[in-house]
């Protein structure tokens, strides 16, 4: 499977559309930038799909310079039921909650206590942390604070407190143990516990926003506005903001409590602050869960979010604003199926390369055995060992199914056909080979068939 939120094959479809619209330079700086081996391979996925669909429903310019030099993503121009033209002049951006993480290092944290839990010849299943949180700033510029140690002071905090502890444990493992700290600003614990297997953790939600303009989403679209100030003066004016793993954005209204906001909150109020700029379409991926033991089912989400009324420029009229809403209900559709979310694509753009296959996956109907075509296709290569082929269909585990094509060789029979099949929203195929022939070249003799 791909690394990114959409197949590279619905990706690449899009870049081959985008042929017709966008110049060979303009086009060959977005692939670049697709290939390039980090993590901002995301933003640049978005930037294609999003302007792909916008071509779609009207006509669309990349980068065009505005006369204070600046270049936003698009200008969008889109027809009126009146007959007339309405611009759109917009930009797209990609947030994520890296500053966030940055600010509270619960993973460092976790990662911690994972090494010493191996050096110390400990499970690293056999620990639990619970991590507490604080809201700090005034009412309306807080923001929530996960109490561990800071950063710059958890190796010396490592050294000093926790290795102690685990030499500790190291000499008595069979005795459950704690440790906690809950003074000068820090609240957590760790607990020991030799029978348990999977560990874990608790912590209370640092990416809540507790101000409307303390947030990663209200920080990326303040980013925005000189962008867009030198757009035409009676062009629309949008900000496309993406789920880059925000979980501010994720979770929508979900994400409101009593004393936090969700995103849409947080737009509206950044767009009364800021009149040079008229809209916000927040774009997410909605995680939809079934029945137990199926896989969640992903689709596009997107929410716009005008100006105020009363904070509206003279543009954002209730016309412009429908023809705007008609436009996008009309382009929004092209972009491709999702098949993973944004905070999981983040992770896995970290390292380079096209992404996972489906090897290991496979069914059987009858004498049809389905599976990986790129996981074949390494096989072959020699990428992959026999054993490790085996091993990943559980062909080697003596309670699953055993090695079909095993069984088939050793009974006497051959491939009689091979089909591939494969679709637009995977990037791997499924080749299914027949095996039914019987066939004395892999066989003994036998006396023919009487009639």
């Amino acid at each position: 499977m791909t690394n990114f939120v959409f197949s590279r094959r619905a990706i690449q479809a899009r870049i081959n559309d985008l042929a017709k619209t966008l110049s060979s330079a303009q086009l060959t700086a977005i692939i670049n930038r697709l290939n390039a081996p980090d993590a901002t391979r995301l933003h640049v996925m978005w930037e294609l799909v999003i302007l792909h669909g916008l071509s779609q429903a009207g006509h669309l310019k990349h980068e065009q310079a505005l006369p204070n030099g600046r270049c936003p993503d698009f200008q969008w121009t889109i027809n009126k039921q009146d007959g007339g033209a309405l611009t759109i002049t917009g930009d797209i951006t990609t947030i994520s909650d890296d500053g966030l993480d940055a600010q509270n290092p619960l993973k460092f944290t976790n990662d911690e206590i994972s090494r010493l839990a191996s050096k110390f010849g400990l499970r690293p299943g056999n620990f639990w942390t619970d991590v507490r949180g604080e809201t700090t700033g005034t009412s309306h510029r807080s923001k929530m604070r996960l109490m561990l140690p800071d950063k710059s002071e958890m190796s010396s905090f490592i050294k000093t407190e926790l290795e102690p502890w685990f030499y500790r444990i190291r000499e008595a493992p069979t005795i459950k143990s704690i440790f906690e700290r809950s003074e000068n600003n820090i609240n957590f614990k760790i607990v020991y516990d030799p029978n348990w297997e999977n560990g874990g953790g608790s912590y209370t939600s640092y990416t809540l926003a507790t101000s409307k303009g303390i947030n990663p989403l209200f920080s990326a679209l303040k980013g925005k506005v000189k962008q867009l100030n030198g757009a035409p003066e009676d062009s629309l004016r949008i900000v496309i903001a993406c789920d880059g793993g925000c979980d501010l954005i994720r979770k929508g209204s979900q994400g409101k409590s009593h004393y936090t906001y969700s995103a849409s909150e947080v737009a509206e109020d950044f767009l009364r602050q800021n009149r040079s700029i008229d809209a916000v379409l927040l774009a997410t991926i909605d995680e939809q869960h079934h029945s137990f033991g199926s896989p969640p089912k992903f689709q596009m989400s997107y929410e716009l979010i005008c100006a105020p009324v009363l904070a509206r420029s003279h543009r954002a009229t209730n016309d412009s604003i429908e023809t705007l809403t008609a436009a996008l209900h009309a382009a929004l559709p092209n972009l491709p199926r999702p098949l993973r979310p944004a905070y999981r694509s983040a992770s896995l753009l970290q390292t380079p390369g096209v992404g996972h296959d489906q090897l290991g996956r496979y069914s059987m109907q009858g004498s049809k055995i389905t599976i990986s075509s790129r996981g074949l296709l390494r096989l072959l290569a020699g990428e992959i060992s026999t054993e490790e082929f085996i091993r990943v269909h559980g062909w080697n585990d003596p309670t699953n199914h055993a090695n079909p094509f095993a069984s088939n060789l050793k009974n006497g029979f051959m491939i009689s056909t091979v089909e591939v099949a494969g679709e637009m929203d995977s990037d791997d195929d499924r080749i299914t080979i027949t095996v039914d022939k019987f066939d004395v070249a892999a066989a003994p003799f036998v006396l023919p068939s009487k009639g």
